[in-house]
């Protein structure tokens, strides 16, 4: 649970992005239950991804913070990558010319997801190909 102060950052941060980006939420339902949370934006509104070895992401894409299966039972299932396809088709509706990401090859208790979800979907990696998080890239 967030305490008040930082609830309230979020908000602030939410309004903004939705005021300057639109829509940069996705939530998975299972059988009426959220499994799955997805977090994207352009990159001018995550300023801490410019610490990441193989960063930064380029200002060109949107990128996704987070696309995390909440609940491990449901993992594996192909939620992940449904909702990934969705996005991207939600991205190309909007006219974004491509989409990046952190990926993490050593686990996929991440919250960007696997490496190979990414590869499986049409991403390459753009830098840090022996790091733990590569920045990826899939062109829309």
């Amino acid at each position: 649970m967030l305490g008040p102060e930082m609830e309230k950052k979020k908000l602030e941060w939410f309004n903004k992005v939705i005021k300057e980006f639109g829509s940069c939420i996705r939530l998975a339902y299972s059988s009426g239950i959220s499994v799955g949370f997805a977090q994207f934006a352009q990159t001018k509104f995550f300023p801490q991804v410019k610490d990441y070895t193989s960063g930064p992401p380029s200002g060109d894409a949107v990128f996704i913070a987070c696309l995390y299966i909440t609940d491990k039972d449901s993992r594996g299932k192909g939620i992940g990558t449904a909702m990934l396809d969705d996005l991207v088709v939600e991205l190309q509706k909007r006219g974004i010319k491509a989409v990046e990401t952190f990926a993490r090859r050593s686990s996929e208790n991440n919250p960007s997801g696997p490496l190979e979800l990414y590869l499986k979907r049409g991403f390459r990696i753009v830098r840090g190909e022996k790091d733990d998080f590569p920045l990826m890239r899939r062109e829309l």
